[in-house]
């Protein structure tokens, strides 16, 4: 979500005030379970001027879904208090046990690669998983070598969801993903390997939520919920790999949800989520 010495996050951290920079340093260290949405509740009053939600009506109320958003970057602002606006917005309109959303995000900072292999940031690999685990987030490694992080990762993620099995939740709770991966203004590419994860999930049964999150004319940050859906399988037609599909139909639906002038490199695909969008899902 950015790297930790950008000037925005420190100037996010400091307008949260010492009562909650005390409480989010104090759980990482301690390493107990918090609530996410109920933080975010006390350090939303902080995101100034406060950002519109439009399309509540679209979150599912007890079923499990995939959020799909875009890493828009306002100039100034965090990506992270966005984050926290998007999860109290989740909260807000689901059913009691259910209304944790639980983030995707990396364990790590990638510091530099080496004859092949990948060296983390050696201290936000000991920060980063155990601050995600805090508040119910799944740690995702940054080396796309690490298949077993990968397999532990996908294992959280449907124990979230409510897949059965060990670890899985008494309720369904979504979780979220930037597909992009880093913060960008206009679309960028999703990351190789999320659309056929997305897609596999989808496959499980889970809805995909697009949400599309741009700053506004007056400068406030818009966050906008889409109409859910099912990625379902690529035309027998297509001449794309079922990564780059799934990344070309997600992001499409997300493009749907912002002005045009922020489609980026998914111009095309945005113009077919619109029609998507306002059609029948």
């Amino acid at each position: 979500m950015g790297n930790c010495g950008d000037p925005a996050i420190l100037r996010t951290l400091r307008g949260w005030g010492p009562g909650n920079l005390a409480m989010a340093v104090g759980a990482v260290l301690r390493g107990r379970r918090r609530s996410l949405a109920a933080d975010a509740a006390r350090i939303l009053p902080a995101f100034q001027p406060p950002p519109v939600i439009e399309g509540r009506e679209n979150i599912p109320a007890r079923q499990a879904f995939v959020l799909v958003v875009n890493h828009f970057q306002a100039p100034g602002l965090w990506v992270g208090m966005v984050a926290l606006a998007i999860t109290r917005a989740v909260a807000e309109a689901r059913a009691p046990g259910g209304q944790e959303l639980h983030w995707l995000g990396l364990a790590d900072w990638r510091w530099l690669e080496f004859r092949g292999r990948w060296l983390p940031n050696p201290l936000s690999a000991v920060v980063f998983p155990r601050a995600l685990r805090v508040w119910g987030c799944v740690p995702t490694p940054s080396d796309p070598a690490d298949v077993a992080g990968r397999v532990r990762a996908l294992r959280q993620i449907l124990g979230y969801l409510g897949r059965r099995g060990r670890g899985a939740a008494a309720e369904p709770q979504p979780v979220a993903i930037f597909p992009e991966g880093t913060g960008t203004i206009a679309l960028q590419e999703a990351r190789p390997g999320s659309g056929a994860f997305v897609q596999r999930l989808s496959n499980h049964g889970f809805p995909v939520l697009p949400l599309g999150q741009y700053q506004g004319p007056d400068g406030r940050i818009v966050i906008r919920f889409g109409r859910p859906f099912h990625l379902g399988e690529p035309p027998p037609e297509s001449d794309l790999t079922l990564d780059d599909w799934a990344r070309q139909r997600m992001m499409g639906r997300v493009g749907a949800l912002l002005p045009r002038e922020l489609w980026g490199v998914y111009a095309a695909a945005a113009e077919r989520g619109l029609a998507e969008q306002t059609g029948a899902p």
